[in-house]
């Protein structure tokens, strides 16, 4: 089965200079090695599937792990990490381990790359990856690399593996890719900004959404409002509410000047998961934004919907916060008597429409019976645009475009 990785393509293309460091952790037979010295870059292999080989039997992983790695003076800093797919068959603590291992050649901005499977099918071993030309390859299951078992990493367990890799961006089912493969970029003690969205892994942007998901992209004339100015302005700001992975955010990425993408949602849940209630959650996990400079359009999409009118008061405040005066937030209701399990992901095209993806209802009940109650929780706002229609699932909705009072 072949896979045209373009994460690996940028990486060649538009982030590795002359002289970055690149820690590859798969064999040297894979043959992207040559593409990087030709550019002058040092390669260092470790070559985990050797690992896996060697010690299938171990009863002490990480003693093995660490003698398995060739130590490196601490002045080496790596700029890359290749880690293919290996990491689906590392135990979260091993990935834990694997990152403390490296921690004293990491520096601010090195970036790891993975290949994560999604798929319903379990691979019983890593695959063997070949060159075949310009970033594609051939990934076979080749019966001589060692069977290992698949963990099947969720994406917020990856990155509470790997510690202080904060997620940059991932690219998921575009032309070429294999549809149970997902790339994501991660970034060491990121200087910029969270959230950011580094340039250069979105160019080639296609659709994530299969047609049988979610139906015709939609106009949404409140989103349009919303991102007016942004879209004129090379130095515009603008915060997305929404997941970052599982769509492509590359259109969105091409119609600012910077784009920060929140995952609010997730990293909310996360915190009541941890015994926080509601709004203290909210906060907690918006303090990680808190270096976060004011922005010209927030997207929140359908996100407040799924917060009591209390939590929403807050998620609001927090949000105006990180909005300039006379910034637009954008807000989506969906009239449903139940709310869905989960909110929807909305995906900007290059041609400015919107594609949808809803998920089934859930067992509680909406906490806003119409788009009044919401603007009730949202105060200093005003009415700038809005649109309305129906989602693919014939649902109702209705998108506002709302300007925050200037500050006197």
């Amino acid at each position: 089965m072949q896979h045209h990785s373009f994460g690996l393509a940028a990486l060649n293309q538009e982030i590795i200079q002359p002289g970055y460091r690149i820690l590859d952790l798969g064999p040297l037979a894979v043959g992207s090695t040559q593409a990087f010295l030709q550019m002058n870059c040092p390669c260092y292999i470790e070559d985990l599937i050797e690992f896996f080989a060697d010690n299938q039997q171990s009863s002490d992983l990480k003693a093995a792990l660490k003698s398995h790695l060739v130590s490196k003076p601490e002045k080496i800093k790596f700029d890359v990490i290749l880690c293919w797919d290996l990491l689906n068959f590392l135990t979260p603590e091993l990935i834990s381990y694997l990152i403390e291992l490296l921690r004293p050649n990491l520096k601010r901005g090195t970036l790891l790359h993975a290949m994560i499977y999604t798929g319903a099918t379990a691979p019983k071993r890593p695959a063997k990856f070949k060159l075949l030309r310009d970033f594609t390859y051939e990934t076979a299951d080749d019966p001589e690399y060692p069977c290992v078992a698949y963990q099947g990493h969720s994406t917020v367990a990856l990155m509470q593996s790997l510690g202080r890799f904060n997620l940059s961006n991932s690219l998921v089912k575009r032309q070429g890719m294999r549809k149970d493969l997902f790339e994501y970029f991660f970034e060491y003690d990121s200087g910029a900004p969270a959230g950011k969205v580094r340039p250069g892994t979105a160019s080639d942007v296609t659709n994530y959404f299969s047609a049988a998901d979610v139906g015709q992209a939609l106009s949404l004339v409140g989103l349009d409002s919303a991102m007016q100015s942004a879209r004129k302005s090379p130095v515009s700001r603008v915060m997305d509410c929404g997941p970052k992975s599982g769509r492509n955010i590359g259109a969105l990425q091409q119609q600012a000047g910077e784009l920060f993408v929140l995952d609010l949602h997730a990293a909310i849940q996360w915190r009541k998961q941890r015994g926080e209630e509601g709004c203290q959650a909210i906060r907690s996990a918006f303090a990680k934004f808190a270096d976060l400079e004011p922005c010209d359009a927030i997207l929140t999409w359908d996100l407040l919907s799924f917060y009591s009118p209390e939590e929403a008061l807050v998620l609001s405040e927090l949000l105006l916060s990180k909005l300039k005066p006379s910034g637009l937030l954008h807000i989506v209701f969906c009239k449903r008597e139940r709310l869905a399990q989960r909110p929807s992901v909305f995906e900007v095209q290059a041609n400015e429409r919107v594609l949808v993806k809803e998920f089934p209802l859930g067992e509680h009940k909406s906490h806003f019976t119409n788009v009044t109650e919401i603007i009730r929780a949202l105060p200093r706002l005003q009415l700038a645009g809005q649109g309305h229609g129906k989602l693919p699932s014939g649902a109702f909705y209705h998108e506002l475009a709302l300007k925050k009072f200037s500050e006197v």
